[in-house]
């Protein structure tokens, strides 16, 4: 296993970095745009009583059109980009453990059989 250098090491910190301000940028909008505001409750609720709460909502509730926009943005951003990603990394990962698995030290190649009878051949060693 090699040491990993000062630039993997910068490469490293810098896409957590970059990660994390790209975490920070798509949670504006939803500090930008959420808003509060007071709903009554329905007829019928507690004794006939009227209760005004304060919501927190994430859109504007004048427009039909945002909150599915919403829900279609929060599933890509917050599960199919992110699954996308690990599968590609998880790939790399399962690749190159394979790749490394060929080579291991130990293992007897085609090309080490084939140098080792070369050899017997050639100095009389019977096998």
């Amino acid at each position: 296993m090699d040491i990993q250098t000062s630039s993997a090491v910068f490469w490293t910190c810098l896409k957590a970095v970059s990660i994390w301000l790209l975490s920070v940028l798509l949670a504006v909008p939803e500090a930008i745009f959420s808003q509060v505001v007071s709903m009554q409750s329905p007829q019928g609720h507690r004794d006939n009583m009227n209760v005004t709460s304060l919501n927190c909502v994430p859109y504007p509730l004048s427009n039909q059109m945002h909150p599915k926009i919403h829900s279609v943005m929060i599933f890509l951003v917050y599960f199919l980009i992110p699954l996308t990603i690990i599968s590609v990394y998880y790939y790399h990962i399962a690749r190159t453990l394979i790749k490394s698995a060929h080579e291991m030290p130990g293992e007897i190649s085609e090309h080490t059989k084939r140098q080792v009878h070369f050899f017997s051949i050639q100095h009389g060693v019977v096998q």
